[in-house]
């Protein structure tokens, strides 16, 4: 019988690949983010956007990490496959909030979003 859960550590991807996953999903996901994001109030559509540049912060201060500390490129360190791919997906994800604003005339400039997190000791 032919075993149906697949070990990814067996045949992991390049990074090539994982960035060209993560590009596919962004592209497979772009109707589906935009028929909800167009049921938002131009104010959530903002928080929205503004969360997801906290998260492209993010991600992309992991990616250039190894070029602050002096080190190589992370391309050249090999292993950063996810996190381009990651830095890609949310770039298009902003992309599609942002075509959603202009599609609704949202004036995004008129709302401020502003997100706190708290260490709630759990």
């Amino acid at each position: 019988m032919t075993e149906l859960v697949r070990d990814y550590d067996d045949e992991p991807m390049s990074d090539d690949e994982l960035q060209d996953v993560a590009r596919h999903l962004g592209e497979r996901f772009e109707d589906h983010d935009k028929r909800f994001l167009a049921l938002m109030t131009p104010e959530q559509r903002a928080a929205h956007k503004e969360a997801l540049w906290m998260l492209y912060r993010h991600i992309d201060r992991i990616w250039e990490a190894p070029k602050q500390a002096g080190g190589p490129h992370p391309v050249e360190l090999g292993g950063y496959g996810a996190v381009a791919g990651l830095r890609d997906m949310i770039d298009q994800l902003v992309g599609h909030v942002e075509d959603v604003q202009d599609a609704a005339g949202d004036e995004p400039e008129q709302y401020r979003a502003r997100m706190v997190v708290e260490d709630t000791g759990s």
